[in-house]
């Protein structure tokens, strides 16, 4: 008889097991249940940013909650990834990233995170393209005239950058790299800046973003010598790919991304309902001109997957670089 009972009492339980729904499950149903915050870990003002403050509205009116940008900027990006790698698995706190990210053990040996263990992958967002501009001083109208000019005064030009690990330190480097050359570095708190010192004639160049120089450049207050990628950028069709210039670099043509992450012990159901959410605002045709006007390129979305092989490929590919430069974590 007793066995009987606890036969039926177990069968019972399984069933209740059974159809109810899992905690994952629930999760994702009442998510987001408050204001979800979006770290941008980087001053106010560049790509990362910009691309935060146009997605955000989109995402709220999707999700049906506040959606706001928060900077939390220092140490090239590692101080808000850090901040987000412990905060609460509840998909409340996202972080804008780059490749930067996938840097941050190379530069400091406690970063305070993993980048590839610390975090849940959400969605792949769009890429720009880094450009070289230089002050209009400066005696070079192409990359390789850059170059050679570079080549006969030795750590003589300068090139501002927001930080080592920065996009636009990696881009940087990875031109000279391939070019052989010595270019002094000057490090600031944000991209902006570095352009603005350029445009003021106070350093010589810059590696940024064409979604951040092209005004500037258009206005006459820098010229354009070169652009990463495939293609030439449709604002400045006269300029040619470093490529084209007979300078390739495999990793850095493929442009600057961006993406979502979450805390990595974020339910997957909640990542996929946030994957989901970016996908269709990456889709909204405000949103989506917003970001073709602000010069962002190749404005794809996909899968968690997807970001996370980028992630991987670019940590193996920048691990090398800074070896070869003699970068050592400290």
């Amino acid at each position: 008889m007793a066995g009987g009972m606890l036969r039926t009492i177990a069968a019972a339980l399984f069933l209740v097991a059974a159809f109810s729904p899992a905690p994952a499950q629930d999760a994702a149903a009442n998510y987001p249940g408050g204001t979800v915050v979006v770290v941008v870990p980087y001053p106010p003002g560049g790509p990362p940013d910009v691309i935060a403050r146009i997605l955000t509205p989109a995402l709220q009116t999707i999700l049906g909650r506040p959606v706001i940008v928060e900077n939390r900027a220092g140490a090239s990006g590692a101080l808000g990834a850090s901040s987000v790698a412990r905060a609460a698995p509840d998909g409340l706190t996202l972080l804008l990233i780059d490749p930067s990210l996938t840097v941050a053990q190379n530069i400091n040996a406690k970063p305070g995170f993993d980048p590839q263990k610390d975090f849940a992958w959400v969605a792949p967002l769009m890429r720009s393209y880094m450009t070289l501009v230089v002050h209009p001083s400066v005696p070079a109208r192409t990359a390789p005239e850059f170059v050679a000019l570079a080549k006969q005064k030795p750590g003589a030009l300068q090139y501002g950058t927001s930080g080592i690990g920065s996009p636009p330190y990696l881009g940087a480097l990875a031109f000279i790299q391939a070019t052989g050359i010595d270019l002094l570095h000057v490090p600031y708190r944000g991209a902006a800046l570095a352009l603005n010192e350029a445009a003021g004639g106070h350093i010589a160049s810059v590696f940024v973003s064409q979604a951040t120089a092209g005004a500037q450049v258009k206005g006459g207050a820098l010229r354009l010598l070169g652009v990463y990628g495939e293609d030439r950028l449709r604002a400045f069709p006269d300029t040619p790919t470093f490529k084209e210039s007979g300078i390739d670099t495999p990793v850095a043509n493929q442009g600057t991304w961006f993406g979502i992450a979450a805390p990595s012990a974020t339910p997957r159901a909640i990542v996929m309902k946030l994957n989901g959410a970016v996908n269709e605002a990456l889709r909204d045709p405000k949103t989506r001109s917003l970001l073709e006007t602000a010069d962002f390129v190749k404005i794809n979305g996909g899968a968690p997957e997807e970001l996370g092989a980028l992630v991987d490929s670019n940590a193996v590919y920048w691990r090398e670089s800074f070896a070869k430069a003699g970068i050592r974590a400290e």
